[in-house]
């Protein structure tokens, strides 16, 4: 198993989610992955984080030529960036979808995600191999917000 980087979690030049200042201001973002390298069914494509004290409001999920693969995302255990092979990921925000039409993440699984003192990390497993290739993409849409 390796442990995949998106634009929003690894290199020095890491794209940054903006973080809500005032409590119950949702803040959106709409997160793109292009498949540059290979994620194998044993990977996890650690995607984006959430920010600190935040909890999850709307989460939406979308691929382009991803075919039949089926998706889980989740929260990932450890800290945000981190390589260590003993991490994994929950399926929390979806479970064994097929996103080739967009998906939309359950209300009751998203009450189940309580807040946290730190960011954490949002990570994809796939069911099997996604291949490189510039057509194939991933767009995850967060919406977010401080709660006290």
């Amino acid at each position: 198993m390796a442990i995949k980087k998106s634009n929003f979690t690894g290199g020095n030049g890491r794209l940054q989610l903006h973080s809500p200042y005032v409590a119950k201001v949702p803040a959106v973002a709409i997160i793109e992955h292009t498949f540059t390298e290979a994620v194998g069914a044993a990977d996890i494509l650690e995607l984006a984080y959430l920010p600190p004290y935040c909890r999850i409001l709307e989460a939406e999920l979308l691929t382009v030529g991803t075919a039949a693969v089926t998706f889980d995302v989740g929260l990932m255990s450890g800290p945000v960036g981190s390589n260590d092979p003993a991490r994994t990921c929950g399926a929390e925000l979806f479970d064994s979808v097929t996103p080739t039409t967009q998906e939309n993440a359950e209300l009751a699984d998203l009450v189940a995600i309580s807040k946290a003192q730190e960011a954490r990390s949002i990570g994809v497993v796939p069911s099997g191999t996604v291949a490189a290739a510039a057509g194939t993409k991933l767009y995850l849409r967060l919406t977010y917000a401080v709660n006290d």
